[in-house]
C-alpha cells in the first residue's frame, strides 16, 4: 500500500532506472518540457486534472 508521495517518487525513479528511460523521453510522451516532466514526476509541483487526464 502506498502511503506517501515519497513512495511514489521512489517508484518512479526506480522504474526509470530499471528501464533505462531518460527524462527527455518521458517529456516527449507527456508532451511537456523535460524540466516540467521531471519536476512533476519528482513531486516538486502539482499537476492539474488536465495534466493527469491528457
Amino acid at each position: 500500500m502506498i502511503t506517501s508521495r515519497t513512495q511514489v517518487t521512489d517508484m518512479i525513479q526506480s522504474a526509470k532506472i530499471l528501464k533505462g528511460i531518460k527524462w527527455s523521453q518521458i517529456a516527449e510522451v507527456v508532451g511537456q518540457s523535460k524540466e516540467w516532466s521531471t519536476a512533476a514526476c519528482l513531486g516538486q509541483m502539482a499537476m492539474t486534472k488536465q495534466h493527469v487526464s491528457s
